[in-house]
């Protein structure tokens, strides 16, 4: 072989075993620098965000379902209807009892005049019916606006018990009044011991009231908003403690009377002395009622304003008679 063909092909092999190293070093240099980044920056942050977020749609589901209320069936669906009339009658009752009062319940008190407990009746007998309707067809699920009807109605009967009561009890303190001021000292007593019995029997229906009916109940009848129920159970309370200190009251005029009408008779004997002291003992009495009457008509709240201008006319009265009293002193000393 030529000796310069040899060496040519010596230097070529030579030349490319020396440009080898330079060109295999870039290429994993570069590709060691991407490959790490690209692979482990996207792995870690999108396998937790992802998550929580799948995560939370279930918990809304089931709250969504839970509070999807079943429908009614037939006999559901009746018992509702039963309800709705019986609490339709209902409110009816209470615009019966209310009549030209007012707009509520609490309009009615001790001093209204033409209460008709009869026709208020005849109402709830009305809802009596569909009540027991009711009653046999509820499921479990509707027994509670049931069990809240029912109390509605137990609660207007209740008040027909208290109120003619409480407003008898009014009559007989207007007629123990009229009594005080005509001096008439047996129907003093008669009537404050008749008022002492109407008072006492609306103050058990009264007790019946607070321990068997609550507002939340009773308003399931839109006529008796749970604040007009507290207002009407307040009255009751203030009427029925009103009555029994009238009747302390009358108890305190009644001897305050006899010693007046004593002295007016030892006036006219000319027994001056005895005119004098009884004189005095009744000036004494009906001055110490004028001013308890007065202290007591202004502390009455609003739930038992109603008894005010009664208290207020007895006042009025003691204050009279104890100048009346007095004359008698001067005119025997």
């Amino acid at each position: 072989m030529d000796r310069r063909s040899v060496l040519a092909a010596a230097a070529a092999l030579l030349a490319g075993c020396g440009q080898q190293p330079s060109t295999d070093t870039s290429t994993p240099t570069g590709t060691a620098t991407r490959t790490p980044t690209a692979t482990s920056s996207p792995s870690p942050t999108e396998t937790p965000t992802a998550s929580p977020t799948e995560t939370a749609e279930p918990t809304e589901t089931p709250t969504a379902t839970e509070t999807e209320t079943p429908e009614l069936s037939e006999r559901e669906e009746r018992a509702a209807q039963a309800l709705d009339r019986a609490i339709s009658e209902l409110s009816q009752a209470v615009s019966t009892y209310v009549g030209n009062a007012g707009d509520s319940l609490v309009d009615v008190s001790a001093a209204t005049e033409n209460f008709s407990r009869t026709a208020v009746l005849t109402d709830l007998s009305d809802a009596d019916d569909d009540i027991e309707d009711a009653r046999r067809l509820v499921s479990s699920r509707q027994e509670p606006r049931l069990e809240a009807v029912e109390t509605a109605r137990r609660f207007l009967r209740l008040c027909l018990d208290t109120q003619p009561r409480l407003i008898a009890a009014y009559g007989e303190a207007a007629r123990a009044r009229d009594a005080v001021e005509s001096q008439r000292e047996t129907e003093v007593e008669g009537a404050t011991a008749d008022l002492r019995d109407e008072r006492q029997d609306a103050e058990a229906g009264f007790d019946s009231i607070e321990s068997e009916t609550d507002a939340e109940r009773v308003s399931v009848v839109p006529a008796i908003p749970a604040g007009d129920y507290e207002a009407k159970v307040a009255q009751f309370g203030a009427e029925v403690d009103g009555f029994g200190s009238l009747a302390d009251f009358f108890d305190r005029f009644r001897p305050a009377i006899v010693d007046l009408n004593d002295a007016e008779r030892f006036d006219r004997a000319e027994r001056e002395r005895r005119a004098r002291e009884d004189g005095q003992a009744a000036a004494d009495a009906f001055d110490a009622l004028a001013t308890d009457l007065r202290t007591f008509a202004n502390d009455l709240t609003e739930a038992g304003v109603a008894l005010r201008p009664l208290a207020a006319d007895l006042a009025d009265i003691a204050e009279t008679k104890a100048e009346d009293a007095r004359e008698l002193v001067e005119d025997n000393s």
